[in-house]
């Protein structure tokens, strides 16, 4: 339901809109794709309630409306509210054409909402075997959500660890932890030496970027102090990438939550600090 005047106001506007077609006015009748478009103009500013409320509109008209199921369940997941986000993902994807540009929205939207709802083997299936186990399906290209650009693949494949860590599927973990460093490269900042307080890895090769072989740091350091506080001067430790641990033992398992840890703030939607360079030319 359009709650509020500011929904009210523009609601009326598309009912009221008069267009002029060869001389001649007729009354234009808002179509799903109408509601939609102004549902993801709500999204986009933020204004996930109202989002909700316009694609919720755009399914009266058309209950069938693919971009509205999209929409509507983008738009709960932001509300916190996950089941329904997967209600409406789950919806769409049962009758989903497998070549369907958006197919990656759902299966996304999906991961996280099973994520959210503590459904780790569910959120693994949507990352692992859907999301990407079907990127060349559709183009290949890497995927970002073209109403927020700074949600991205990343975050996908960061859901895939997690829910790996969660399963007790340690070395599928580090594997993916080792993937997620590779889509990090550009956002990763070297470290002068040990003793720098910031900086993600060292740059053995003095080449500038993460590359193969650098050293990448592994949550731990020297504490010297004591005080369990990372303090200037203190030494941090760092391992070879890709990472290699023995994920059998406590201490590996350790290492491995460390960079789940690190790689989440890193990949924090909410940071815009994302720096994956994807193909948005269905964007537009």
């Amino acid at each position: 339901m359009i709650k509020n005047n500011k929904y009210i106001s523009r609601y009326i506007y598309f009912l009221a809109v008069i267009i002029v077609v060869n001389g001649c006015r007729q009354e234009y009748e808002p179509t799903d794709s109408d509601f939609s478009q102004f549902g993801w103009r709500y999204y986009e500013d933020g204004d996930y309630l109202g989002a909700r409320d316009w694609f919720q509109e755009a399914l009266k008209e058309d209950s069938s409306f693919a971009d509205a199921y999209n929409g509507a369940g983008w738009s709960l997941g932001h509300l916190g509210q996950a089941d329904s986000a997967r209600i409406y993902f789950s919806s769409w994807i049962n009758q989903a054409d497998q070549e369907n540009d958006y197919l990656f929205d759902y299966y996304a939207g999906l991961a996280f909402s099973y994520n959210a709802l503590g459904n780790d083997e569910q959120a693994l299936i949507n990352a692992q075997s859907n999301f990407f186990g079907k990127q060349d399906a559709v183009s290949g290209d890497i995927w970002c959500f073209c109403h927020r650009k700074d949600i991205n693949q990343i975050d996908v494949r960061l859901i895939q660890a997690v829910s790996e860590f969660r399963l007790g599927m340690f070395p599928e973990c580090l594997e993916t932890v080792n993937a997620l460093y590779t889509d990090l490269t550009r956002q990763l900042s070297p470290a002068g030496d040990a003793t720098q307080i910031t900086g993600d890895y060292l740059d053995l090769d003095n080449s500038g970027t993460f590359t193969l072989n650098d050293k990448l740091y592994n949550g731990e350091w020297i504490d010297s102090t004591p005080d369990g506080q990372l303090s200037p001067g203190e030494e941090r430790l760092f391992d070879a990438y890709p990472l290699f641990y023995d994920v059998n033992t406590v201490m590996g398992r350790s290492y491995l939550a460390n960079h789940l840890a690190i790689i989440a703030v890193h990949a924090s939607s909410q940071n815009g600090k994302n720096k994956l360079s994807c193909n948005t030319d269905r964007c537009d």
